[in-house]
């Protein structure tokens, strides 16, 4: 005879679990409960925001599902930033809430959310447990449907009533989908039309996004990108998945993508998408996104076709199956030579970013900091500025080594989540870059890192305002910088002696040469290969502006390189 919450351990474990974070309260206390003796590792947040976002981290580096906990009400409620992330970025993700007695559902009780009805729209799949015998199907189905085709997030909700209850066990089932006819598109016929299609063009480029990553396709993908051999670039979640010093790669695109991507984003008349959501932040202005290309969509999600502009083929499978059959036919043939195209593509000419951006002295610290990092390494970036500055500057062909909140753009998700790569990785140097606005979201996680020991390298980039919308109040707002004046910041080298942990600061003038002086340089390298936690603070100059910047409703082709407005 077991309870409810023994079951629901038994079944984690049968899924692989060994590590989990959460946050404990009244209805998910039986969990707790039997936590004893079961095998896996819980992690205590500071918050339960930081429980999500540090199992996000721990999945996007592994590859595995992250579990994370909470009790009801705003337990639960304090997740739902991380499940929406994970669902906007494709990360396979298990949150176990606690919920009311069974018997009090729908009677406003203490602490009483509707989990299930809150998460609806930001999960694959959720459940509310209404008895005893569901639990190992329920789990079962959804650890299958978190990690299964495009990963995402799963809410599994179970009254504390059923947590308590005793049951006879006979162990972890295994969940079984109905089959499905596998469509058609994905088995065959598209290789000899994309070859086709590559006859015609004469100005052709490769687009990578995270699915590369997801699908575990990265080497077949790139020996299909050698053989090609045209400009290629990448999503913001697609860093690290084409080797930066391949000839042919000309770095991130979008918003604040690097001219060279843009310029041949904009001018392309065959783009081949390898797993990415051409979302708005990657295209501008929908109407005008390459607009003299045919677009040819590998995509493992139908439901990712065609939202934003519609393609002319879609390839519909992962990659690690699609990739290779293209890449077959493709051998069979012979290609055009595109050594022009890719000439003027990337060329100098085209220079990766406005000449004026390599004097900031912020970009002179990232590539400083980068330059040194061990070869093991992972570079978690907040959001803001300072996250495209580093997106601009990372430069590892790790397809793992850059994790970020990209389609949410969740302030504070760095830090949590550096934990959870850090405990998958304790080996590897994690850097977490933040800015001084996101960092305070969930700076409550300084208590868990130094609880746990563990040596995350913490950056706070310092400019004493919200960068990323200052710089738009600026460029588009007559620098109205309303209500984005941090200026009144903490002393965060003190705040983290508070936490027990050391802490330093450096401002722009060590900078001033490059490379930076032995004295700099040596803190930097003790800042890197410390055995402890550490945070640095960087000194901003407030009106540092992040360029290449394309601005809201514009075309790639109308990217800004300077503090000029656009009219």
């Amino acid at each position: 005879m077991l309870r409810g919450a023994e079951i629901v351990l038994q079944c984690l474990r049968a899924e692989g679990v060994e590590l989990m974070f959460g946050y404990p309260g009244g209805a998910i206390m039986p969990l707790y409960d039997a936590l004893e003796g079961s095998g896996i590792r819980h992690v205590l947040t500071r918050h339960e925001q930081g429980a999500v976002f540090a199992a996000e981290g721990y999945a996007r580096v592994t590859g595995k599902v992250g579990v994370a906990l909470g009790t009801s009400g705003p337990g639960a409620t304090n997740l739902v930033t991380g499940i929406a992330d994970a669902k906007m970025d494709s990360v396979p993700l298990v949150c176990i809430t606690g919920q009311v007695r069974s018997a009090l559902i729908g009677t406003d009780a203490f602490q009483e959310t509707d989990v299930f009805g809150v998460t609806l729209s930001l999960t694959k799949w959720s459940r509310l447990v209404r008895t005893l015998d569901e639990i190992p199907e329920v789990i079962a189905e959804g650890f299958h449907w978190a990690r299964s085709g495009r990963p995402g997030p799963v809410v599994i909700d179970i009254p504390t009533d059923i947590l308590k209850a005793k049951k006879e066990f006979s162990g972890p089932v295994k969940f079984t989908p109905h089959a499905r006819p596998a469509d058609a598109k994905a088995e065959g016929g598209f290789s000899d039309t994309i070859v086709a299609l590559l006859r015609q063009a004469s100005k052709p480029v490769a687009l990578v996004g995270a699915g590369a990553k997801l699908s575990g396709a990265i080497s077949d993908l790139r020996t299909l990108l050698d053989d090609l051999n045209i400009p290629t670039f990448a999503t913001v979640h697609g860093l690290g998945a084409v080797p930066p010093r391949a000839p042919y790669y000309l770095g991130m695109v979008g918003m604040h993508g690097t001219r060279a991507a843009n310029t041949a984003l904009h001018e392309t008349d065959l783009l081949l998408v390898f797993g990415a959501r051409l979302d708005d932040r990657v295209t501008g202005d929908p109407t005008r996104f390459a607009p003299h290309a045919k677009i040819v969509h590998f995509e493992i999600d139908p439901a990712q076709l065609d939202r934003v502009r519609p393609c002319d083929l879609a390839v519909i499978g992962n990659l690690a199956d699609t990739v290779p059959a293209f890449q077959a036919e493709l051998r069979r043939h012979s290609l055009p030579d595109f050594a022009e195209w890719r000439r003027v593509a990337c060329g100098p000419e085209r220079a990766e970013l406005d000449p004026r951006g390599f004097a900031q002295p912020t970009i002179r610290f990232l590539d400083e900091l980068f330059s040194r990092l061990p070869e093991n390494n992972v570079i978690l970036a907040d959001v803001g500025q300072h996250q495209m500055w580093a997106a601009q500057r990372y430069r590892s062909a790790s397809p793992r080594g850059f994790i970020t909140s990209g389609g949410l753009g969740a302030m504070g998700f760095a830090l949590p989540a550096a934990v959870g790569v850090q405990l998958a990785r304790p080996n590897t140097c994690v850097l977490c870059v933040s800015g001084d606005g996101g960092f305070q979201m969930n700076i409550q996680e300084l208590a868990t890192v130094h609880r746990l020991g563990l040596p995350i390298k913490m950056v706070i980039v310092d400019n004493k305002y919200l960068g990323m919308v200052r710089q738009w109040q600026q460029l588009f707002y007559e620098r109205n910088y309303a209500e984005t004046d941090l200026s009144d910041n903490p002393d965060f080298v003190e705040i983290a002696k508070a936490y027990k942990i050391h802490s330093f600061r450096m401002n722009e003038d060590a900078m001033r040469e490059f490379p930076v002086s032995g004295e700099t340089g040596g803190q930097i390298d003790r800042f890197l290969r410390s055995p402890e936690p550490e945070l640095l603070v960087f000194d901003c100059a407030p009106e540092a502006n992040v360029f290449p910047m394309v601005p809201s409703g514009a075309a790639l082709s109308e990217m800004l390189l300077e503090e000029e407005p656009t009219q």
